[in-house]
């Protein structure tokens, strides 16, 4: 019987690039090599792009899953370290970019007009009202545990880390909580009339 290769972490560019090869060719312990190897070193440089360690781990998770799964369309990189690396970068920052936008959507509601008259004031305080009776229904389709989590983030200013610690769970499961909540509220808020947010 053919003995399994045995992949160290001391290789060379040649290396890498056999390691690679076998881990196209759907070999779990080139794949689980390559992770084991770079794991460390990705996390070094996603913390230059971000400060929160745990969506550069839940990024550097996501890499490597999407690699496997699409194994058999990857070609052969000059370089898989600098492959690896400037891939995990854009896909930090393509989250960041996400995580930003859903929260600036959100703190954009209700959105205030700038007023010139004592009759604007009025007819905007009577917007502003009828905006936040609109946002306290569409918040009634979230759960409770997204309910607190928007609160958590938005109203109290916690970071996705604080709140997992909080709430007693993962960080991944509050990145989830926030983008499902996020997008129920968007749902709710996109049915209402677009005249009341203009």
């Amino acid at each position: 019987m053919k003995a399994k290769p045995v992949y160290t972490t001391d290789c060379e560019k040649d290396c890498d690039e056999v390691i690679w090869g076998n881990f196209r060719n759907g070999d779990k312990a080139a794949f689980a090599t390559l992770y084991h190897r770079y794991f460390k070193m990705l996390i070094q440089h996603g913390l230059r792009v971000s400060s929160d360690k745990d969506l550069v781990k839940d990024c550097i998770h996501d890499l490597f899953m999407e690699i496997w799964k699409n194994k058999l369309n990857l070609s052969t990189p000059d370089s898989v370290k600098a492959y690896l690396i400037s891939s995990l970068q854009r896909k930090v920052i393509r989250q960041l970019k996400r995580i930003r936008t859903r929260e600036n959507s959100f703190l954009q509601w209700p959105t205030l007009e700038f007023v010139h008259s004592k009759e604007d004031q009025i007819i905007s305080e009577q917007r502003k009202e009828e905006q936040r009776r609109k946002i306290s229904r569409a918040l009634e389709v979230l759960t409770k545990r997204q309910k607190e989590a928007v609160y958590l983030k938005f109203y109290s200013n916690l970071s996705y880390t604080e709140i997992a610690n909080l709430m007693a769970i993962s960080t991944e499961s509050i990145y989830n909580l926030v983008s499902k909540a996020m997008d129920n509220l968007q749902g709710e808020l996109t049915k209402l009339p677009e005249h009341k947010f203009q």
